[in-house]
């Protein structure tokens, strides 16, 4: 199911509601993105506020459209999550965007520009036909829907819980570190995140109901049991059955993000990189370092490399020393080489899985179909 976001003015409505953010809000807001939405009591015992304070504060929340979703454990739905980064043939970009969309597994896509003008996108593309996408983008190349471009199957994705170390609460303003940035990073943690080791297999553990829960999720964590049972059709009892043992008790959710932003879009840009590595540990490094970085969106691991995926929402005064810093570490011999893309808000479009694809326990893709199709995008455009 696909949503078209006019993600600048959300962020301009978020950071109108950022400015009257106190440290009690910000305590919600960090919990929000490690536990989610739906345990009240929860929230409660990890900011150590009453319930009372906890429902009043989530109401408020809601009531500014602040928005906390799930980002699901793909591998365990039987889902390969991929990257794309392309550079449109010129006067092409439409016919870029019909390419991606046509695939019908992408869950997000972004207008970029820079080293990369064309489009970025993320699919959550079936395990079992893999081979089937790479074919898929080897003929789009050579029917020229682009030029250049980066292809890679990667991890899940982290996000970002909201952090607020940096920010001063009675000047209401962010205070940026890069020397201790940096130094934390040299120091830090060599452990390998979780959610970023390369899964061995890509099981099935939902079926269509599950799929449905999950979907809705995506959308909205808030949503009642009762809204759940109308779409997925069966009993609320039902609902909350399947969300506790099998959402839940399956960790098919890996973590949720908030959508609140902290810089308005006019002096801040959204950023995507590709950072290589000299190793696996300094990765781990640089990838626990992200946890803690307020400008940090999300994160993930491409398969097989000592590379990350960071996607990056800064203010345009702090953008230079951030590209000083990961200078910095590449002079240091801690990273062998980036890239990065400008991307536009105002094209972002989001997409939950796809779970209208998943029939008898198997996800459906007919690969001749897509070729077929891609063949007429190209040629029409």
């Amino acid at each position: 199911m696909e949503f078209r976001i006019n993600l600048s003015a959300q962020l301009t409505r978020l950071f109108d509601y950022f400015k009257s953010l106190d440290e009690t809000n910000a305590k919600m807001l960090e919990a929000l993105g490690k536990l989610g939405i739906r345990n009240i009591t929860l929230l409660a015992n990890s900011t150590k506020l009453p319930i009372t304070t906890v429902s009043f504060r989530l109401k408020k929340l809601r009531k500014e459209k602040v928005l906390v979703t799930s980002n699901p454990d793909l591998s365990k739905l039987g889902l390969a999550k991929a990257f794309l980064i392309a550079t449109a043939s010129l006067g092409r970009q439409e016919t870029l965007l019909e390419v991606i969309r046509n695939t019908d597994y992408w869950t997000y896509i972004i207008r970029c520009y820079g080293k990369f003008d064309g489009y970025c996108a993320y699919f959550a593309f079936p395990a079992s036909h893999m081979k089937e996408l790479e074919k898929y983008m080897e003929e789009a190349k050579s029917l020229q829907a682009f030029t250049h471009s980066q292809f890679f199957w990667t991890t899940n994705s982290r996000v970002i819980p909201p952090n607020f170390s940096l920010y001063d609460f009675k000047k209401k303003e962010w205070t940026f570190r890069w020397e201790k940035w940096i130094n934390n990073i040299l120091t830090g943690s060599s452990s390998l995140p979780e959610v970023i080791k390369e899964p061995y297999d890509y099981p099935v553990l939902v079926d269509k109901k599950d799929l449905l829960i999950i979907k809705e999720l995506q959308k909205d964590e808030s949503i009642k049991l009762k809204k759940l049972a109308e779409i997925v059709g069966i009993t609320p009892q039902s609902v909350s059955f399947r969300y506790h043992k099998h959402i839940l008790g399956r960790n098919l959710i890996i973590d949720h993000a908030v959508d609140i932003y902290p810089f308005p879009p006019q002096i801040a840009d959204l950023h995507v990189f590709i950072i290589d590595f000299k190793n696996e540990r300094n990765l781990a490094k640089f990838a626990n370092i992200c946890e803690k970085s307020p400008f940090v969106v999300s994160y993930t691991k491409i398969i097989g490399r000592d590379s990350l995926i960071v996607n990056v929402y800064i203010l345009k005064t702090e953008f230079p020393n951030l590209i000083k810093s990961l200078n910095c570490l590449f002079t240091d011999n801690f990273i062998r080489n980036f890239t990065y893309a400008t991307l536009d808000p105002t094209s972002y479009r989001r997409q939950t899985i796809s779970y209208e694809y998943f029939e008898n326990g198997k996800w459906i893709y007919n690969s001749e179909q897509k070729i077929k199709k891609l063949r007429e995008i190209c040629q029409i455009h």
